[in-house]
């Protein structure tokens, strides 16, 4: 077997090139079988590195498994299956492409053992992340692409300087390992992560980009891009204080948006924000358990949100909107999609039972130190918050009477059996967690279904819900309408875009200004030169050559006269 097929990452990669030429009906069962091509290179690996060669005197380990890569490839595997089955419904090779190729790239970074194959993967995985927006035939999709092309720009040169500077401590320093973020590469290759992870500042890219891309290639891009930065972290910069923090922002900011965002699919994307953010948190802790629990919550994450974004392509793909505001019927017109619709929100609202719940739970057993006592509540209350956003409000929008009498145009069936796949995933990881928690680097022993976890979380959630329906009922919460909300991107892209056009233009004609200068300056000396060219020519035909003749004269007598 060729070296470069060890690493599971290539095979999709690989599949990218020929899915091209490849008729309508095999794209979707290609998808599939090359899902499960790299799981079966996955699975029959031994743990260890593999396929290690030397570069230019610098290791390149093409293939590293452990137990923390694992737990994240087989998430993002099973992602790439569910998506492949419903990816059936349309006709869109260039997407399927792309696809292939930004599953592939997060792959093979997980599975790859040195920092600069690890960069080489980010780097081409964030171009497939472009090109599945540029694939969308939604309104703004190509302006999205393109500030995520910015977005990845700017974080691959933060990984290169990063990279360049950590190479400078020595030749083994580029094998993947624990870094120090006061170091400098470590600090410029930490900046980088930010960016992937959805830090704030930066959170904006990922909800931009998911409310433009197409139904597929929303789940797509919520499953194989900022989950990659958790695993980066857990793996270089693990206890890591600062992570803490920017975790807790994170679940801050995404909860907020979330709740009040028309948009669903935004919604949904804040909401990846807020499990995101957990996991960073956690990872900032770096307890043995801590670690565990973020990898086992980024594990659940995947899959909850997958289905949760697969649905709301459904419903996209018929109802033509999955604005909150313009819900009203969709129970009616697509009962079978409003019900797995529910079943998502319940998955993303940790619901006991679901995937989510267990991974909820040993996040917060990990964070219950009195010092920590404000993340703990931030990781307790986002269930309540999940629910409201991506739960209730839906399902009263879209059980609303509507005033037109619709036929029903139920989402197509590989759409359904696509999204219900990865629902019964969390349902089978929910019911039965022991599993998971088998597969996570540290060996804990957790139990979540116990009377002290499970009765919380049903008084949390239901409470929630009650307060939510009270406030629906007298009025107080604010009524569903189409509202834009103004996030940082509004200043990326009003004032700071403004100033940096205002820049250039001002730019451009301080160097127009300069070229006319300069030009005119070239223009009066060269006559003045051919003036004086012409005066030597002629010495005695213009007034005042007697006078300047006898001064040189008298000037050259004088110099005779002191040399004497």
């Amino acid at each position: 077997m060729p070296a470069l097929t060890l690493n599971p990452g290539f095979v999709p990669i690989i599949a990218a090139l020929f899915i091209l030429a490849m008729p309508r009906t095999l794209r979707s069962p290609m998808i599939v079988v090359t899902a499960l091509a790299a799981f079966w290179l996955l699975l029959d690996h031994e743990f260890g590195a593999a396929s290690a060669m030397a570069q230019m005197g610098l290791p390149v380990v093409l293939l590293n498994l452990d137990e923390l890569n694992r737990i994240f490839g087989i998430a993002l595997l099973i992602a790439l299956i569910a998506i492949g089955i419903y990816s059936g419904a349309r006709r869109n090779r260039y997407e399927d492409a792309a696809i292939l190729l930004l599953a592939g790239s997060a792959v093979s970074a997980l599975f790859v053992g040195d920092l600069i194959s690890f960069v080489a993967a980010l780097a081409l995985g964030g171009l497939a992340a472009a090109w599945v927006t540029f694939a969308s035939p939604l309104e703004g999709a190509s302006r999205a692409g393109a500030r995520l092309l910015i977005w990845h720009g700017l974080e691959g040169l933060l990984f290169l300087v990063g990279v360049a500077f950590h190479l400078s401590a020595g030749a083994q320093a580029s094998v993947v390992g624990r870094l120090d973020v006061t170091s400098i590469g470590g600090a410029f290759i930490f900046a980088a992560l930010m960016i992937r992870v959805g830090a704030p500042m930066a959170h904006v890219w990922l909800k931009d980009v998911v409310s433009h891309a197409s139904p597929t290639g929303a789940a797509a891009l919520s499953a194989f891009t900022t989950m990659l930065g958790v695993y980066a972290l857990a793996r270089l910069f693990p206890s890591e204080p600062l992570l803490v923090w920017i975790g807790g922002a994170m679940m801050v900011i995404g909860a907020f948006y979330a709740v009040a965002e028309d948009d669903l699919r935004r919604a949904a994307a804040y909401g990846v924000t807020v499990q995101t953010g957990i996991c960073t948190a956690l990872v900032g802790l770096g307890t043995p358990l801590a670690l565990a629990a973020a990898e086992g919550h980024g594990f659940a994450t995947i899959l909850s949100f997958v289905a949760l974004q697969l649905m709301l392509g459904a419903v996209l793909e018929r109802h033509g909107s999955v604005l909150v505001s313009h819900l009203a019927g969709v129970g009616r017109t697509m009962p079978l999609s409003a019900i797995l619709l529910l079943g998502c929100g319940l998955a993303v609202a940790a619901t006991p039972g679901l995937a989510l719940f267990a991974s909820q739970s040993a996040s917060l057993e990990a964070s219950a130190q009195w010092d920590l006592r404000w993340l703990w509540a931030l990781i307790w209350v986002t269930p309540a918050v999940m629910l409201v956003a991506l739960l209730l409000r839906p399902s009263l929008a879209a059980y609303t009477p509507s005033g037109d009498v619709k036929p029903i145009r139920e989402a197509p069936f590989s759409m359904l059996l696509g999204a219900g796949l990865a629902l019964f995933l969390c349902f089978a990881v929910g019911l039965a967690p022991r599993w998971l928690f088998d597969l996570m680097p540290a060996e804990i022993s957790f139990q979540p279904f116990v009377l002290d976890r499970v009765t919380p979380q049903f008084q949390l959630l239901g409470a929630a819900g009650v307060a939510y329906l009270g406030l629906r009922m007298v009025r107080a919460a604010p009524r569903e309408r189409g509202v834009s909300l103004l996030d940082i991107d509004a200043l990326y892209r009003g004032p700071l875009t403004a100033a940096g056009r205002w820049a250039g233009v001002l730019g451009l004609r301080m160097y127009g200004a300069w070229q006319s200068w300069t030009r005119r300056s070239s223009q009066s000396a060269a006559k003045s030169l051919e003036t004086l060219a012409n005066a030597c020519d002629r010495p005695y035909g213009s007034s005042g050559t007697a006078a300047v003749t006898f001064v040189c004269l008298g000037a050259v007598l004088l110099v005779m006269f002191l040399v004497r």
